[in-house]
């Protein structure tokens, strides 16, 4: 299987491919409210956590933070490639697959998949980092005072990343991503002259922004938060950073 599918043909099977179907044809969904709920497939629960929005077409669990549309759900469930999650749903909705065999084109597919993947980890990092670790404290403190709850916490999937230079310069390298790419994704800033890296987001309250499919971009709205004579203060530059 060659090539890649032109986005109007993406479109036309993930029209056809109505969420609440193709999960609900593998899973016992619940309707609560607008949405629907199950036990997440993905990890063991004993209560549901697992919500999939038909509005929006969508689904995420708030206990694994698993997320995306239905393309993202079959090849997680099924563990396909995506090239593969797509053509299960084109058979199931008797769409027939057309690929595009430009290599610029399937080269920009995948450093765009590799961005999104990288997006996604280190997403998962920094909720760790605002949920357990010392340093994401004032974070925890600020939203606290705010008066921003756990649920909503989780629902928006804010993080925090640490105040020191190197974390997600680490974190990249763990995960074996090359630091131009995770430059290129934003993450990173390449200090002048030399092949040193540093993180460019340090002591800040992150917040996502995502695509219509749920799928987290490299943009970032961010609020820094430092701490100054033992008090904790949060200043925002402008409207807010975005990178």
């Amino acid at each position: 299987m060659a090539g890649i599918i032109p986005p109007d043909k993406l479109e036309q099977i993930r029209a056809a491919s109505d969420i609440i179907d193709v999960i609900g044809a593998v899973l016992p969904l619940k309707r609560a409210g607008a949405n629907f709920t199950a036990l997440c497939p993905f990890h063991k629960e004993k209560s549901p956590s697992f919500n999939v929005n038909p509005h929006r077409q969508i689904f995420h669990c708030f206990g694994c933070h698993k997320g995306g549309d239905v393309f993202t759900f079959v090849r997680e469930y099924e563990n396909l490639s995506f090239i593969e999650a797509v053509k299960r749903l084109a058979d199931r909705a008797s769409i027939p697959l057309e690929f595009d065999n430009q290599p610029g084109q399937q080269q920009a597919r995948h450093l765009k998949e590799a961005l999104l993947q990288m997006h996604e980890g280190i997403a998962q990092r920094w909720q760790t980092a605002l949920a357990n670790d010392a340093g994401g404290q004032i974070a925890r403190d600020y939203l606290a005072k705010r008066g921003v709850s756990e649920e909503a916490i989780k629902l928006f999937r804010l993080r925090y990343a640490p105040e020191v230079w190197d974390d997600t310069v680490n974190w990249a390298k763990s995960k074996g991503y090359e630091l131009p790419v995770v430059e290129q994704g934003g993450l990173i800033i390449r200090k002048e002259e030399t092949d040193r890296y540093y993180d460019r987001f340090r002591g800040r309250l992150m917040f996502p922004i995502c695509d219509e499919q749920g799928a987290d971009h490299w943009l970032q709205r961010t609020r820094p938060l430092r701490r100054r004579e033992d008090r904790e203060v949060c200043e925002l530059a402008g409207d807010a950073d975005l990178h």
